[in-house]
C-alpha cells in the first residue's frame, strides 16, 4: 500500500462536509481512476474540460459503525471562470444517469458542489461495502458543459496486527505557498534520514486538531481526525494542505505489516507570515539620502503627501544633469503620483536642482505605505555617475 499516493488536499471544513469527526479508521483503497479508466462522455456536444480525476476510497470506523469515504480529486485543463462551478453526483450504479437530452443527472443519492474551490469533493456512505457510480461535472451558468463518470471500488477493512513494532523517528517541515491562487499552509512529514521502511507495508499519516485527535486504545486506529494521507516512496514524505495558515496541528504517523504495527506523534506549529511589505517604513516628514548630493525630502502636510528629489552640484564642469522622482505601492504597482523629472544640459551652475513637488491625498490612498524613489544621473569633466536611492514611508 505504500506505493499508492495521493495529495491529500486538507481542507478544515472537511469535517462537516463529508466526514463524522468521530472517525476511528482509515485504510486507502487501490482504486485509483485516471482518464485512461474512465467512462466515456455521455455526449458529443459536451466540452473535455478535465485534466484529470482521481477517486480514492477510506475505510473509517467509528464505535461499532463501519463508513467509506470517498475522495474525488480534479483539475481542470484550464482555470474556472467566474460562472463555472464543479458538482459531483453521487449514485447507485443501475439508478443514476445522465440525460443528454435535458442535460440534467438524475438518481443520485447525493451531491455537492467543490463551494471551497480545493480542487476536492469527499463524500462518506454508512456502508463500506457498496459500489457507486459519480458524475463529475463542470458548469456554466448552472448548465453542464463537461462532464465524466467512474466507478468507485470499496476499501477493504483491515485486520489489526496484534504485535508492536518501532516506527523510525518522524519530523516535518512546513511552508506557506500559493496553489492554484490560493494560498496554503504545506506540511511535510518525513522519517529520519536513512530509515529502513522495508518492514512496512502500509504507512499512514493523520491530521488533526491538538488535544482532539488521538489514538485510538488498540494503537491502530486514529479517531477524531481531520484528514489523512498515504507515504509517497518517491518523494519520501507524506504531504498536506490546509488553508488555516495560523493553525498548529498534531499528525500521527501509523505504520503496520501482518503481524505488527506501531505509531509516532508529533506537534506542529505555523510556519512564520511572510514579512510585511511595508517593514522598514519609516513616518514623514522625513530625509532619505544626503541632501549635500542627492536626496528625497518627503512632508505630511494635514491629508497630503508630498515629495521631492534634490540634487546638489558643487562645480560648473556637470555637461549633463538628469533628475527623476517616482512612487510605487509597496508590491511594485502603479503609484498615486506621475514621474517628475528634471534634465539639464550644460552650461550648468552650481547650486541646487529639485523635481517638480508631487503630492497626493493619503485618505484615498489604499496602502500602509509607499514607495518613493529618485535616480541622479551627472556626466560632465569628472566622467559618468549615476545614483539611486529610496525608501518606503508609512501613510496614515
Amino acid at each position: 500500500m505504500r506505493s499508492f499516493y495521493f495529495s491529500t488536499v486538507f481542507f478544515v471544513l472537511l469535517q462537516t462536509i463529508s466526514c463524522n469527526p468521530q472517525s476511528a479508521k482509515t485504510e486507502l483503497s487501490p482504486a485509483l481512476l485516471l482518464f485512461g479508466s474512465l467512462g466515456n462522455d455521455q455526449t458529443s456536444a459536451l466540452e473535455d474540460k478535465f485534466q484529470s480525476i482521481q477517486v480514492t476510497t477510506f475505510y473509517r470506523k467509528d464505535g461499532i459503525f463501519q463508513f467509506q469515504d470517498i475522495l474525488i480529486e480534479y483539475k481542470l485543463k484550464n482555470p474556472k471562470e467566474n460562472t463555472e462551478t464543479v458538482e459531483a453526483f453521487l449514485g447507485n450504479p443501475n439508478e443514476i444517469s445522465y440525460n443528454s437530452q435535458t442535460n440534467r443527472i438524475s438518481g443520485q443519492i447525493t451531491q455537492k458542489e467543490d463551494l471551497f474551490q480545493t480542487n476536492s469533493i469527499v463524500f462518506s456512505y454508512s456502508d463500506f461495502t457498496k459500489r457507486f457510480k459519480v458524475f463529475i461535472t463542470l458548469k456554466k451558468d448552472g448548465k453542464i458543459i463537461s462532464l465524466k463518470d467512474l466507478t468507485t471500488t470499496p476499501p477493504n477493512p483491515p485486520n489489526i496486527p496484534p504485535n508492536s513494532i518501532t516506527l523510525p523517528q518522524i519530523s516535518y517541515e512546513n511552508s506557506r505557498s500559493i496553489i492554484g491562487g490560493t494560498e496554503y499552509q504545506v506540511i511535510r512529514v518525513k522519517f529520519e534520514a536513512g530509515s529502513d521502511l522495508s518492514t512496512f507495508t502500509r504507512l499512514n499519516a493523520y491530521i488533526g486538531r491538538p488535544n482532539i485527535i488521538s489514538m485510538a486504545a488498540d494503537n491502530f486506529n486514529v479517531v477524531n481526525y481531520i484528514s489523512a494521507a498515504s507515504y509517497n516512496d518517491s518523494l519520501n514524505y507524506f504531504l498536506f494542505l490546509t488553508p488555516e495558515l495560523n493553525a498548529s496541528y498534531t499528525i500521527f504517523v501509523v505504520g503496520s505489516n501482518d503481524t505488527a504495527k506501531g505509531n509516532r506523534s508529533l506537534n506542529t506549529v505555523p510556519p512564520p507570515p511572510p514579512p510585511s511589505p511595508c517593514a522598514g517604513s519609516v513616518n514623514a516628514p522625513t530625509t532619505i539620502g544626503n541632501c549635500a548630493t542627492h536626496c528625497l525630502v518627503v512632508d505630511l502636510v494635514g491629508n497630503q503627501m508630498q515629495f521631492t528629489a534634490k540634487a546638489t552640484i558643487g562645480t560648473t564642469t556637470e555637461e549633463y544633469l538628469s533628475l527623476d522622482t517616482a512612487s510605487t505601492t509597496p508590491s511594485g504597482g502603479t503609484g498615486p503620483t506621475t514621474l517628475a523629472w528634471k534634465e539639464l544640459f550644460s552650461p550648468i551652475a552650481a547650486g541646487e536642482y529639485q523635481t517638480d513637488l508631487r503630492t497626493f491625498d493619503v485618505t484615498t490612498y489604499n496602502h500602509s505605505c509607499v514607495v518613493l524613489s529618485s535616480y541622479l544621473v551627472l556626466d560632465g569633466l569628472d566622467g559618468f555617475r549615476d545614483n539611486y536611492i529610496s525608501g518606503k514611508i508609512n501613510v496614515p
